[in-house]
């Protein structure tokens, strides 16, 4: 037989299995002549494959030679009641062509450990078991890739990368309702997939849907963090009604990730949520509905770019924040460009702080901010310094268009604020400063139902310059500081 010809797995799979056959254990296949020996199926180790017959054993003596093992295809279905693993300490191959192992049982499915090993084209069906975990990557099985594969009604998380699985990729594969287990009560296992402690990580175009949570990476301390991750062009969907509390992407002590091209929808808490990350890029992005469309801060956090996302609906487009009362925090470094915020039901960008952090050096540059009627504030910074207020567009919040309270050297330049106050024409103003000192205001436009262009209620050392405004209620600058330079501000 040559190498082209018909082999013997397509002859096991094919066409009935010879009588004489059944004669061969299970641990000592027959090789047909001229047959690929460096491939093994399950079935050449005595399994089924029909769903219902229980193909532990066979399967798991399949894998334990070392081989590259070919699942067979879609009328391939293998129950599993206990877990398989993938131990061998030299790399294996795993290949399903669209084969199923399912689940007989609320066991963790396989777990890779020892080599890098590699998952393509295999479906994981959790049978909607009240626990277990579809892949676990071990520590040990850095570089390891599940590619093109399934995941379905998976109990706890579809995959689960463990601490020091480095270098590990999941892409192009599907998820489907996991995490959903009821005696699941770890939300890092009630997401879609679950990355611990692991560096250089890739989670990239795959399908997540209907989660529990959905992408969650986890850093163990401040100190170590979880680093040169990337999570890109996912789509990532929350079960209808959404889970409390419930992520798109979670990111906790993050270092050096690349959060890019995702569309995540419909989570009950932050679409992208970055816990004390640094040095994170977050752009491209696409989110609905949901409270943030991106958090950063709590703990310390640094160097964060929010660049060209789209937040539709949430309660924030993007929020900045700590409240920490134990350890002070440094929230500094965060910049904010180019994103499209619409309807957020709250406002678009909100700086802030509580107790004994602080937050600084915080840039809102370039944003198109559509309140639409739909919330307060376009832009609001309270007890923060150092903040930059850019060239943003603001249209229709039903209070300020920018509000500062409690803030110090900060800057507020080049934006336009339309039909501040919509509905409550004369009421709001479109840049409104409390209790502030040390706040540059200049080259700002109003127009539409504001109140004022400026209102300053109290503070020192302010400076507002080159304003310019259209058909608002009360006039141009209210000046309630002491020492204000006024200068240049005209009605068109």
């Amino acid at each position: 037989m040559t190498k082209n010809s018909l082999s013997r797995r397509a002859l096991l799979y094919g066409t009935p299995v010879l009588a004489g056959a059944a004669a061969l254990t299970a641990a000592e296949p027959a090789m047909a002549a001229g047959s690929d020996t460096s491939v093994v199926s399950p079935k050449d180790y005595g399994a089924v494959g029909d769903g219902v017959t229980d193909d532990t054993a066979a399967v798991q003596r399949c894998l334990s030679q070392g081989r590259a093992v070919d699942f067979g295809g879609p009328g391939n279905v293998y129950l599993i009641t206990n877990t398989l693993t993938v131990y061998q300490a030299t790399p294996q191959i795993l290949r399903g062509h669209g084969a199923t192992i399912k689940a007989g049982a609320a066991v963790n499915l396989m777990r890779l450990g020892r080599a890098r090993h590699s998952l393509d084209g295999l479906n994981f069906d959790g049978t909607s078991q009240p626990g277990g975990v579809g892949v676990i990557i071990e520590g040990d099985a850095q570089y390891s890739s599940i590619v093109n594969c399934r995941f379905t009604n998976i109990g706890g998380s579809g995959v689960s990368v463990s601490s020091g699985a480095h270098h590990v990729t999941v892409a192009g594969c599907f998820f489907d309702h996991c995490g959903h287990g009821s005696t699941v009560a770890d939300n890092n296992y009630r997401s879609s997939i679950y990355v611990a402690d692991a560096d250089f990580c890739v989670v990239t175009d795959n399908r997540v849907l209907n989660c529990n949570w959905g992408i969650i990476f986890r850093g163990d301390s401040a100190a170590v963090g979880i680093n040169f991750y990337t999570c890109q062009s996912n789509v990532i969907t929350a079960v209808s009604p959404p889970v409390a509390i419930s992520q798109g992407i979670s990111n906790r002590y993050g270092r050096n990730g690349k959060i890019a091209g995702n569309t995540v929808i419909g989570f009950d808490d932050n679409s992208i949520d970055c816990w004390g990350c640094n040095t994170t890029i977050i752009a491209g992005n696409s989110t609905k509905g949901g409270k943030d469309g991106v958090f950063v801060g709590d703990p310390s956090s640094s160097n964060i770019v929010v660049n060209g996302n789209t937040f539709n609906g949430p309660q924030r487009g993007v929020r900045v924040f700590s409240q920490e009362t134990v350890t002070p925090a440094l929230v500094i470094g965060v910049t904010i460009v180019g994103n499209t915020i619409t309807q957020p039901t709250d406002g678009g960008v909100l700086i802030s702080r509580n107790n004994l952090s602080q937050v600084t050096g915080i840039t809102v540059s370039d944003n198109d901010i559509h309140v639409t009627g739909a919330g307060s504030y376009g832009v609001k910074v309270v007890n923060a310094e150092l903040v930059r207020v850019l060239g943003n567009r603001i249209y229709r919040p039903l209070q300020q268009g920018i509000h500062l309270s409690g803030v110090d050297i900060t800057e507020v330049a080049h934006n336009t604020v339309s039909d501040a106050g919509y509905q409550t024409p004369n009421t709001y103003s479109a840049i409104d400063i409390v209790g502030s000192n040390r706040v540059t205001a200049r080259d700002n436009v109003a127009y539409g139902n504001a109140k004022h262009a400026v209102a300053i209620n109290s503070g020192v050392g302010m400076t507002v310059t080159g304003t310019r405004w259209r058909s608002l209620g009360a006039g141009g600058i209210s000046n309630g500081a002491t020492g204000t330079v006024l200068a240049d501000n005209v009605q068109f």
